[in-house]
C-alpha cells in the first residue's frame, strides 16, 4: 500500500497523530498513550470503518509471518487480536488454557490488567490459584497480542509484572517460552520504575 495514502487515512481519525520515516509507520493515539508502530510492508490492506458510535476508523490487516492480523485504530483506542495461549507456553506446560477474546481494546486490557493488581494488592483478597495463573495468562496473551502489532504498552506490563511478581512463585508453574521481544517489554518496566523512583526522591 502507499505509504503517504496509509498515512492520510490513518490522519482522518480525530486525535491521532501519524508520521512516516525510513519505512515506518507510527500513530500515536494519546488516550491510550501508546503508538502503533509498523513497518509500511507489513501492512497488507487499509479500509476506512466506523466504531458503533459513529466515530471514524481504520482497519488494518498487518502480515506476521504466515498470518494476517487484523487491527482497528479508533479516535480513543486501538483494537487488537490477543496471541495464542499455546504459542506463549512450552508444549508440556501444566495449566489450565482458558479461552480469549477474538479482539480485544488497549483501554479494556488496561483496565483489566490493572484491576486484578489492584485486587491482589488489596487486604483481606483471596483468589483462587488455577483462575489466577489463568487470568494471568489471559493478560500475558493480551499484551503479547499488543506487541506484535506494533504497540508497546509497558504501563500495562508494568501492572502484570507487579501481579506476578507477588503471586507467580504460588501458582501452578507457567513455562512460558523464550520471547525477546517480551525481555525488551520487562526491561523497558524496570527502567521505567527507576525513572518513576528517581523523579520522587
Amino acid at each position: 500500500m502507499d505509504i503517504d495514502d496509509l498515512v492520510r487515512m490513518l490522519a482522518g481519525v480525530p486525535g491521532t497523530e501519524v508520521s512516516a520515516a525510513a519505512g515506518m509507520v507510527a500513530a500515536y493515539v494519546p488516550a491510550i498513550g501508546d503508538a502503533v508502530q509498523v513497518p509500511a510492508a507489513d501492512i497488507l490492506d487499509a479500509e476506512p470503518a466506523t466504531v458503533p458510535t459513529g466515530a471514524p476508523a481504520v482497519r488494518l490487516g498487518i502480515r506476521r509471518g504466515h498470518e494476517a492480523l487484523p487491527l482497528i485504530l479508533t479516535v480513543d483506542d486501538v483494537v487488537f487480536m490477543p496471541a495464542y495461549a499455546a504459542d506463549l507456553l512450552e508444549p508440556d506446560t501444566a495449566i489450565r488454557v482458558p479461552a480469549t477474546p477474538h479482539l480485544v481494546a488497549y483501554s479494556e486490557m488496561h483496565r483489566d490488567v490493572r484491576a486484578l493488581s489492584r485486587a491482589i494488592g488489596a487486604d483481606g483478597v483471596d483468589l483462587e490459584a488455577d483462575m489466577l495463573a489463568a487470568t494471568l495468562l489471559v493478560h500475558r496473551c493480551f499484551l503479547a497480542g499488543a506487541v506484535r502489532v506494533g504497540l508497546w504498552p509497558v504501563r500495562v506490563a508494568a501492572w502484570w509484572e507487579y501481579t506476578w511478581g507477588r503471586v507467580g512463585a504460588d501458582l501452578p508453574p507457567a513455562r512460558f517460552r523464550a520471547d525477546p521481544d517480551w525481555d525488551r517489554l520487562m526491561s523497558d518496566v524496570a527502567q521505567a520504575r527507576q525513572y518513576a523512583t528517581g523523579r520522587d526522591d
